[in-house]
């Protein structure tokens, strides 16, 4: 590994950041280039792609109150909900 590139952990405790585009612009490179070359992290962030997309479709209603305020806590910044309307809106925590 290239001094300097971040290893497995540091890129998973990242990858929230890594999706939202909050990562420092000197970091988004050394990331992106590990996810690249590492199956276990891809795989792990394909994982969090998958289970975001999977909340996103959860109606309101539909999620228990306690499972609810669970998700928010963890998943804040990219939990969404569904407006009377139909559509997604982005749920700032």
């Amino acid at each position: 590994m290239e001094r300097g590139s971040p290893g497995c952990d540091e890129v998973l405790a990242l990858l929230t950041d890594y999706l939202d585009e909050a990562l420092p612009a000197d970091r988004q490179p050394g990331v992106a280039a590990h996810l690249d070359r590492c199956p276990p992290c891809s795989a792990g962030l394909a994982r969090l792609v998958a289970t975001i997309t999977a909340l996103a479709g959860l109606r309101e209603a539909g999620a228990p109150a306690p499972l609810r305020a669970l998700l928010l806590e963890r998943f804040g910044t990219r939990a969404r909900t569904v407006t009377p309307h139909g559509r997604h809106e982005r749920r700032h925590s």
